[in-house]
């Protein structure tokens, strides 16, 4: 009998070498790379010092000793972990006063805390979309609100990237008993960012609810760093807005901030919320401390903007093709995944530190180097980041 399991076990896991085996002919197999310090702007790898121009700490506050220490004393004030979800005695005074200057920040009622941004857009979508019920969603939306959109059993519809005309399309003909158009404000691999006024005005004609991922924007747009929707000027009131810790703040968490009735009904629908450890008091207090610097430093996003805009201008005046990036995410599309897998090796060898984004990702033939920006680089590591590129073909 437990010959018969083991070949079983055998032909189960040999099944699952041969898919990796065609990942890697494929040039789309993943390993995890280990850094042997934390997330500056530069990483030491495998005895190397190596530019960092893969991470999301876009202000450099995951190593801010300001942040680190407020994360160590909320750790040494309320434990190492809360041990229980919120609705049962997983709270502590900082997760509510978090809750509170997160709302504030993005001008919503109420705010409410999750243990990741995945799992917020998880939270939010499968909480109010339901059978019978439609979402409308970008087509280069991150894999959380895919996830989230496949999870509430809605019918999803799919409208091109950034073509309000097409959304305005769909909705028209949608006979759903309730309609939500969810979007990245900043979208994760191409930096650009979506077309906010066009979304809100679809949303208000068709009385749909919009649901907007500001993961990318939080700390890095906005004058003072509230958010792609801040910087566009539209009305937040009954946007649902989604959000991370984890990037520009750099803790650990996501959040959702809307009106009062919808938090309450996320408190009591919301399966990512109520079935869940709370986040630990470390990553509260982290982020509370980081929140303190977005509102004191506002040189941070702007020496981020313009070391952008140095790397997409040097990009340009190299002869490789202008993206349509207005953020710290720079693409470099190379189209193969090898292709861009060979320029990852070269800049490694020189030094840098620029991941090979690939499918499924990105969409078949746009694999690229996304370059994440940090305001703690200089002017120095941009230029040596375009010195090592090869020339474009």
């Amino acid at each position: 009998m437990a010959s018969t399991e083991s070949r079983a076990a055998s032909g189960w896991t040999a099944a699952l070498a041969d898919e990796l085996a065609g990942l890697e002919r494929r040039s789309l197999r993943r390993a995890i790379l280990t850094p042997d310090g934390g997330q500056g702007e530069r990483l030491r790898i495998d005895g190397r010092d190596l530019l960092n121009f893969t991470s999301n700490n876009y202000l450099g506050l995951a190593s801010d000793p300001r942040v680190a220490g407020a994360a160590a004393a909320a750790a040494r004030e309320y434990g190492a972990s809360v041990s229980a979800s919120r609705l049962l005695c997983g709270s502590t005074p900082l997760h509510d006063r978090l809750e509170r200057r997160l709302a504030a920040l993005k001008g919503g009622q109420a705010a409410l805390l999750y243990s990741s941004g995945y799992l917020a857009n998880l939270g939010a979508l499968t909480a109010l979309a339901r059978p019978g019920d439609a979402i409308f969603s970008d087509a280069l939306n991150h894999a959380s609100i895919i996830d989230g959109c496949r999870l509430s059993g809605a019918e999803t519809r799919v409208y091109r990237h950034r073509d309000a005309g097409h959304l305005a399309e769909l909705i028209a003909a949608s006979t759903a008993r309730r309609r939500l158009i969810v979007s990245e404000t900043v979208f994760s691999m191409d930096g650009d960012v979506a077309p906010l006024p066009a979304l809100a005005a679809v949303a208000r004609r068709h009385d749909a609810v919009l649901v907007l991922d500001e993961a990318h924007a939080t700390g890095v747009l906005g004058p003072g760093g509230e958010g792609a929707i801040a910087r566009a000027g539209i009305d937040r009131d009954g946007i649902v807005v989604v959000g991370t810790l984890s990037k520009a703040l750099g803790s650990a968490g996501g959040f959702v901030v809307a009106g009062a009735t919808v938090v309450d009904y996320l408190v009591n629908r919301s399966r990512p919320f109520i079935f869940n450890t709370a986040l630990p008091p470390a990553s509260v207090g982290a982020a509370l401390a980081a929140l303190d610097v977005v509102a004191a430093e506002p040189e941070r996003r702007a020496r981020l903007d313009a070391l952008a805009r140095r790397l997409r201008e040097g990009l340009i005046a190299a002869g490789h093709p202008p993206s349509a990036s207005e953020t710290p995410i720079v693409p470099l599309l190379l189209g193969d995944a090898e292709a861009a897998l060979a320029v990852e090796r070269r800049l490694r060898a020189a030094g840098v530190l620029a991941r090979a984004i690939r499918p499924p990702t990105v969409p078949e033939g746009t694999a690229r180097i996304r370059f994440n920006l940090m305001a703690t680089h200089d002017e120095a590591a941009i230029d040596r980041a375009l010195a090592a590129l090869p020339p474009p073909p």
